[in-house]
């Protein structure tokens, strides 16, 4: 113990975040970047910028990248970083990622979607009969369960 100790102080905080140093790795990532690439969707390289920005926002962290999915097929068919069809799809966005949080957000904020359950937000999000089961069986295909952020 003294070594592991003497490491740490030795090492100035900067260099060393003991915090860090103990995080169990987030499968989630792994399962997600899994699914992305065996679709061969662009999106693959964000996983886990869907899983931060869900996180950050309180939203299940399969729906972002499900949402892209369905509207795009994960970044293979998008205009102007919408991975999401925002907007009807006449949304432009600076980055990808700006996408992500913008979209995150908006879910978790937006006066359309706040305090509304998965299905709710949906329903908001897209008037289709079948819109809720398509983007919710993807979620499924992605993980079957909701999962904690690390294991």
């Amino acid at each position: 113990m003294a070594g592991f100790l003497g490491a740490a102080a030795a090492t100035s905080h900067a260099d060393f975040d003991i915090t860090r140093a103990h995080q169990k790795k987030d499968v989630r990532v792994g399962l997600l970047r899994h699914f992305l690439k065996e679709k061969e969707a662009p999106a693959a390289r964000y996983a886990e910028t869907f899983i931060l920005e869900a996180d950050s926002h309180g939203l299940d962290w399969r729906l972002l990248p499900s949402l892209a999915f369905v509207e795009s097929g994960g970044g293979k068919h998008c205009l102007r970083n919408n991975l999401f069809g925002w907007d009807n799809g006449t949304s432009k966005f600076s980055s990808v990622t700006a996408a992500i949080h913008q979209v995150a957000q908006s879910l978790s904020e937006g006066r359309s979607y706040r305090g509304k359950s998965i299905q709710g937000k949906l329903a908001a999000y897209n008037e289709s009969p079948d819109y809720k089961s398509l983007v919710t069986g993807v979620m499924r295909r992605i993980s079957p369960q909701v999962l904690p952020q690390s294991l």
